[in-house]
């Protein structure tokens, strides 16, 4: 993965849950694909693994916190 494309990847995930949340997201979901290796070195299955599982992360908590703040409005 590049640099650039992280960057993207963190940018959107703070911007939309905050630095503290959002970065823990990031490695949590990230511990399960790279393990021990940066994110740099992935090959091309284990990138395309790892947007995957947090394009899901991402989905996942929108659509939740979506529900919660319905929740507490009514």
């Amino acid at each position: 993965m590049t640099i650039k494309k992280w960057n993207e990847i963190e940018h959107a995930f703070t911007t939309k849950f905050g630095w503290y949340d959002g970065i823990r997201h990031l490695t949590d979901v990230g511990k399960e694909v790279y393990k021990t290796r940066s994110v740099y070195e992935l090959s091309e299955r284990e990138d395309y693994l790892l947007i995957k599982k947090l394009r899901a992360k991402y989905d996942k908590e929108v659509s939740w916190r979506e529900k919660e703040s319905h929740k507490w409005q009514k």
